[in-house]
């Protein structure tokens, strides 16, 4: 026979035992609901910028040119490479470089093998060379030569620029089939550090694409 003072223990023990589980419940959905929510912001992230390459400044190294003169000729090098990102290779009109007021563009590439140029062997990589224009280089070096032969680093900037197909915003589908709209100039710049006066030799930037409003692709 259970008393009434009994029966009052046990609905207490009951609702204690109900709480909890309750807690239990809403901690769990809490959980849920911010993991989802996590999930959201890692993707929209994602989709907002586009990682395919890296842009590197190789250095600067003497050589001796026809004439037997000591000369500074300094490297630059671009590598798109869209693996498993894109469903298949990103096209582009043009690539140029910008070094001390001199310029040189590559031609219609893509991210793909070869930047889709014969003989397709290898990951996307473009070399571009500077030195002294009597030398035969379009593009400035980025280091001064010496009488000594000696080199001092004197790039405070260098820019890339890549150029769709069209030079409009374009879209193209990703690995997931999802479909990213970018930009139809994309420019990007590698500067020297903020305590130093010219950019270091191996010094790089990655190559961002920067989503573009979806409503600007379908036009």
């Amino acid at each position: 026979m259970t008393t009434e003072g009994e029966y009052e223990g046990l609905y207490r023990v009951k609702l204690t035992l109900r709480s909890k589980t309750v807690g239990r419940k809403f901690i769990f959905l809490c959980c849920l609901v911010i993991a989802n929510a996590a999930s959201f912001a890692q993707t929209a992230v994602l989709s907002r910028n586009l990682e395919i390459g890296k842009f590197t400044y190789l250095g600067t190294n003497t050589e001796i040119d026809e004439e037997g003169t000591a000369i500074g000729v300094s490297g630059y090098e671009l590598k798109l490479d869209t693996t498993g990102v894109t469903l298949d290779p990103i096209s582009f009109s043009d690539a140029t470089l910008f070094v001390k007021g001199t310029k040189q563009s590559s031609g219609a590439i893509t991210t793909g093998l070869g930047c889709g140029l014969p003989p397709y062997a290898a990951p996307c990589s473009l070399l571009f060379g500077g030195g002294p224009e009597p030398a035969g280089f379009i593009l400035a070096n980025c280091a001064r030569l010496s009488k000594n032969e000696d080199l001092t680093q004197n790039c405070i900037s260098i820019a890339l620029q890549l150029v769709s197909p069209t030079g409009k915003n374009f879209s193209f589908a990703l690995a997931d089939g999802r479909q990213f709209c970018a930009y139809g100039i994309n420019n990007f710049f590698l500067l020297a550090k903020l305590d130093q006066f010219a950019v270091d030799p191996d010094a790089s930037i990655p190559i961002v694409l920067r989503a573009a409003p979806p409503k600007s692709c379908s036009q």
